[in-house]
């Protein structure tokens, strides 16, 4: 906890105005106003101990603000309530500060940052808060904390904070991609990256059948080229990985280092280079850190075990600060049968297949042309209707592993199960791909489109894709402006079929646009709904009876800051 740079919290609004404005004018460090709304759940603290969040954050300066205190008194629950807190913090550090309440026991929360004292105020007085001091400042302690923290830092030189962020885990996190039968991961920090795990291993203990989908990106990474190459050959047992470092553009030297991943794991797990895929992703252009990288590899063969999967979902994020994973547990012909999925990606998101990884594994037993239609299917209608900011990238992937060790009857085309197994699978798609919206760079909202009422499934996709990257669109969205005019003037932009007046559109449930012209709708209920963390746009086009549904997220301050931070 102590490398997160919460302990500069300088609650500016517990003092008075004279007072504040003098501190802030005095410090030698950009910083802007936190104002945080938390939601807690009702219960125990799963995989919490006391001290609980309110005392975490304590620990790091005495000017935080917290109405009121969810605790029960003498117990380890909470009560199901809404608190707040204030303070400033340094602008570069926002993403490590919001870090800090992806937390189980809390069920949502939502920010506001600004410079400007007035725009706080209205904020909080918007929400009924109380603006009146609730302990005692220590600004001068707190203010060498503060430049503490960024002279270390900057000594430091690092590069990008949200690599650096602490991540806790969940249980279905841990027991997720190794929850099927006969699959083991590992995930271990080889010093890519500051702090975070950076190298990993996917293996099954028995044969699979595997299926893949990669990038449609025409500089192709050495390691997509070699695990394409390797699929088509049908004995593939593991995957290994790293972050950090894209090993893309990087020549020959790129091609001779990724396939010696693949020899160093091979030998490690005693198999075959040929049954190993690999991947990398991060940085574009770099050579990757060979000696580091082998080193982190021996020591995830050594460290491989079911239900720590939180290990390896850590090992292949960059700029995520979510883990992402999703479990589907059911029952094909008496025999237990469960899919499991991991996936990284928060930015240069775009169809087709881009800039994201995803592993899945199931213990079912699948024919491989089973297998590969059914994902097939569930990538179009999840990774590839998934749009964080419209760019591609050069090494990203989806991997599917299947080992048999359910033990059911072979499950091909023709089989009563498949139907079945590819809705399952299409569910853990879904659930990743809502995830990786949900985490955009910068994003604050996860975006559902919704078109229906489209003369064919490709023109409700079409649709769907291009509001999806509008940019217009997703400001909009962050700036909780239920601005249809942008909406309609990307969809007249595609080359779908349509009628413009049999167009309808709604946001957050509103109908806004009907016959060719605005609706007289209920501004407060369309506002608060697109304050909700999850905001819909729905399309009728009125031309036929297609539908698709397409993620995204919000475009935000962050997301510029993000990137231009992060080097690529």
């Amino acid at each position: 906890m102590n490398d997160l740079p919460v302990f500069s919290v300088l609650s500016c609004l517990c003092w008075s105005e004279e007072e504040s404005e003098k501190i802030l004018a005095e410090q030698e460090i950009p910083t802007e106003i936190a104002v945080v709304f938390v939601r807690t759940a009702e219960g125990r603290l799963a995989g919490e101990e006391i001290p609980s969040l309110l005392d975490e954050l304590s620990d790091f300066g005495d000017c935080v603000r917290i109405q009121p205190d969810p605790r029960k008194p003498g117990s380890e629950s909470i009560e199901a309530s809404d608190f707040l807190l204030v303070g400033v913090i340094p602008t570069d550090t926002r993403e490590a500060f919001k870090g800090l309440f992806e937390r189980p026991y809390i069920s949502r929360v939502s920010y506001g940052f600004s410079k400007d004292r007035e725009e706080i105020r209205r904020i909080l007085e918007s929400q009924g808060a109380e603006t009146r001091p609730m302990i005692e400042p220590k600004p001068e302690e707190l203010l060498t904390q503060a430049k503490s923290f960024m002279l270390e830092r900057e000594m430091s030189n690092q590069e990008n904070p949200i690599e650096e962020m602490e991540l806790p885990a969940t249980d279905e996190q841990k027991n997720s991609v190794t929850a099927p039968k006969g699959f083991r991961s590992s995930g271990v920090h080889a010093g890519i990256k500051k702090k975070r795990r950076d190298v990993s291993i996917l293996v099954s203990d028995y044969p699979c059948v595997c299926a893949g989908r990669f990038t449609q990106n025409r500089f192709l990474s050495p390691s997509v080229r070699i695990s394409k190459e390797h699929l088509a050959l049908g004995d593939i047992r593991a995957v290994v990985s790293n972050s950090g470092n894209a090993n893309a553009a990087t020549g020959r030297r790129g091609m001779e280092d990724a396939k010696r991943m693949t020899e160093i794991a091979a030998e490690n797990l005693s198999l075959k280079p040929e049954q190993m895929l690999v991947c990398s992703t991060g940085l574009i252009g770099a050579f990757l850190p060979m000696d580091k990288i082998e080193a982190g590899i021996r020591e995830a063969s050594q460290t491989l075990a079911s239900g720590e999967d939180d290990r390896i979902i850590e090992a292949i994020m960059t700029t995520d600060v979510r883990r992402k994973s999703s479990v589907r547990r059911f029952t094909i012909e008496e025999k237990d049968v469960t899919i499991g999925g991991i996936a990284k990606g928060a930015g240069m998101i775009h169809p087709n297949m881009a800039t994201m990884h995803a592993y899945i594994t199931t213990d079912a037993r699948i024919a491989h042309e089973a297998l590969d239609a059914a994902l097939g299917e569930a990538v179009d209608r999840s990774f590839n209707a998934l749009s964080v900011d419209g760019d591609t990238s050069t090494s990203d992937c989806v991997l599917m592993f299947a080992n048999g060790q359910a033990e059911n009857e072979e499950i091909t085309l023709d089989h009563p199960s498949y139907s079945s197994f590819k809705s399952q699978l299409k569910q853990v798609c879904i659930d990743l791909a809502r995830q990786m919206a949900r985490d955009g760079e910068g994003a604050n909202h996860l975006v559902r489109i919704v078109c229906q009422g489209a003369a064919t499934t490709e023109e409700a996709l079409e649709i769907g894709r291009t509001l999806a990257t509008s940019l217009l669109v997703k400001t909009a969205i962050f700036g909780r402006d239920a601005n249809w005019g942008r909406i309609i003037a990307a969809i007249g932009r595609t080359n779908a079929t349509f009628d413009p007046d049999q167009v309808k559109v709604w946001i957050a449930d509103v109908l806004l646009f009907s016959d060719g012209m605005a609706t007289e709708y209920d501004e407060a209920r369309v506002e608060a709904g697109m304050a909700e963390e999850e905001v819909e746009i729905r399309v009728d086009l009125g031309a036929g009876e297609a539908e698709m549904t397409v993620y995204t997220c919000d475009l935000s301050y962050d997301y510029v800051r993000i990137n231009a931070e992060y080097h690529t």
